[in-house]
């Protein structure tokens, strides 16, 4: 059974909230130059992911969210943030729907069993490093397998690089269809310390499987199908189909 909450029916925002976000420009930074305007520092504050999966309703990380007093969601770095409510989550499953009052593309989720290993992952989300939250962009790798934890395999393995704010970007196939959500990756320097090996994009992802049960327990309508190997697209084709379907969340401590 998935462990979860359910939030009763709160009073719908109306209004569009601004959140004026104020961004410094950083000095000495050797993985960023401060005049790359396509990092930003990120204000206080949890940074994730979130994509569209019915109107009006979003998928992202559960551990994202957990404990935050307010949500906030916008279409891009720069954008206009909207407030967005906590519909029910599972910890079990690391994965949250929210609510907000925003638009785009509905994201078709893919049927898991359908799913070739090997087949081309793309991620999609505004990765952070350190402090600093890119634009939104696209990564590519390969399902690699299943990963096992413990007696679980709720998730697998897949290649394409990720951040910390990846956690709750959807993994599209090349067919465009979610087929995973971000969960966690592989402490590459625990490993290295512990076993002197450096492990690269070793990530992973909650399967489409386990987001269907979820999301059907709170009777959310979404459109899925089963992998379409004849129906390929570059990866500069699922981001131009799929950009405005992916948002920014920040979650923060403020009452």
């Amino acid at each position: 059974m998935i462990k979860g909450f359910v939030v009763p029916p709160l009073t719908c925002v109306k209004n569009v909230i601004w959140v004026f976000l104020v961004f410094w420009n950083l000095t000495g930074v050797s993985y960023a130059k401060a005049e790359d305007d396509s990092l930003k520092k990120a204000p206080d504050g949890q940074v994730a992911s979130a994509f569209l999966v019915a109107p009006g309703y979003l998928v992202t990380a559960f551990h994202a969210i957990r404990g935050k007093q307010k949500i906030y969601i916008a279409p891009e770095r720069d954008g206009t943030f909207t407030a967005a409510e906590v519909v029910g989550f599972s910890d079990d499953l690391d994965v949250a729907l929210i609510r907000a009052s925003v638009s785009g593309n509905i994201l078709e989720i893919g049927h898991w069993q359908t799913f070739p290993r090997g087949a081309e992952t793309h991620v999609i989300g505004f990765p952070k490093i350190g402090r600093l939250v890119s634009e939104k962009r696209i990564t590519t790798g390969i399902y690699n397998g299943e990963q096992r934890f413990g007696a679980r395999q709720d998730w697998f393995q897949l290649s394409a690089e990720i951040h910390k704010g990846n956690s709750g970007s959807p993994v599209i196939g090349a067919d465009g269809k979610v087929y995973g959500v971000i969960s966690h990756k592989l402490d590459a320097q625990q490993i290295a310390k512990k076993y002197g090996d450096l492990p690269q994009n070793v990530n992973f992802a909650l399967k489409s499987s386990k987001l269907l049960e979820f999301l059907a327990i709170y009777k959310i309508k979404v459109n899925s199908g089963a992998f379409d190997s004849d129906n390929f697209s570059r990866p500069y084709q699922v981001f131009n189909k799929n950009v405005n379907s992916i948002f920014l969340l920040l979650g923060t401590d403020e009452n």
